[in-house]
């Protein structure tokens, strides 16, 4: 008779044994870390677009400081989110 095929969760699951808890704390720290990991290219984006939309008036592009902290903050926050 043929078996049924375990998901991969369910094999995932078998190997955590009692950890089942800290299983899914790091799945979910770990989307997470992705997603803190996307930030900084979106910030980069929003750069380019302001410094496009001015061009070549670049005293204009007043907000590029702020999207460049914030891409810097973003990229460590996914690194430290990451290491958790």
């Amino acid at each position: 008779m043929k078996e049924k095929k375990k998901s991969d969760l369910a094999v995932l699951l078998e190997y955590a044994g009692s950890y089942k808890a800290l299983t899914f704390i790091g799945l979910g720290l770990s989307a997470v870390a992705m997603v803190l990991g996307m930030l900084p290219y979106i910030c980069i984006w929003l750069v380019a677009r302001d410094l496009i939309a001015v061009a070549p008036n670049w005293q204009e592009a007043v907000g590029i400081a702020k999207y460049g902290w914030m891409s810097f903050g973003f990229a460590v926050a996914g690194i430290v989110v990451y290491e958790a």
